[in-house]
């Protein structure tokens, strides 16, 4: 089955059209922007179980990654059944690299990471870097009832191209949406 988790009433409207259930009501303190997602995925458990609903994993897709398709939501859920993971996040390779990231202090700036002074070149890094794209997530419930959204031993990943990993964070990631999506 498919819920919405939004308090969006135009959004709800939306999802009705698609057959996306719309009976959980998400409380305005889940609502806002500084509430985690286990928070958020916690009381919907909460409202599973007076309802008797029954399930093993939630799949999470936050609408802020509208690139993500069919087929990396299937191969996510291929994952975690044959693997018998507990969790599952997708992830892409970093844009940039966390050798090439730096911080300012006052008027001075500084490498985040120490060691990037040894670097020169992205082609000598001694690691690949990845990062949490927010298009996938699948947590098992004994791990929302943990109020976790991972596991440490049997967690897996889906490594998604760049392209479909970009997480809507401001207006100008919007821009680049649009952009990707009419070439489509």
């Amino acid at each position: 089955m498919k819920y919405l988790l939004s308090d969006d009433k135009k959004i709800k409207k939306i999802a009705k059209k698609f057959n996306i259930s719309i009976d959980y009501k998400r409380p305005k303190k889940f609502s806002k922007s500084n509430t985690s997602l286990i928070d958020t995925l916690f009381h919907f458990h909460q409202w599973t179980k007076i309802k008797k609903i029954d399930y093993d994993y939630l799949v999470v897709l936050q609408p802020t990654s509208p690139l993500r398709n069919y087929k990396d939501i299937n191969a996510a859920t291929k994952l975690v059944r044959d693997k018998k993971y507990k969790s599952l996040f997708s992830i892409s390779s970093s844009l940039e690299h966390p050798y090439e990231t730096i911080k300012f202090y006052k008027k001075k700036w500084k490498y985040t990471l120490s060691k990037s002074k040894l670097y020169y070149r992205r082609q000598d890094f001694d690691f690949e870097s990845y990062f949490i794209n927010g298009a996938i997530y699948i947590i098992h419930r004994e791990l929302i009832i943990k109020k976790r959204i991972y596991d440490n031993k049997k967690h897996g990943f889906l490594i998604m191209p760049k392209h479909r990993s970009i997480d809507i964070n401001d207006l100008s990631e919007i821009e680049i949406v649009k952009k990707l999506l009419k070439k489509k």
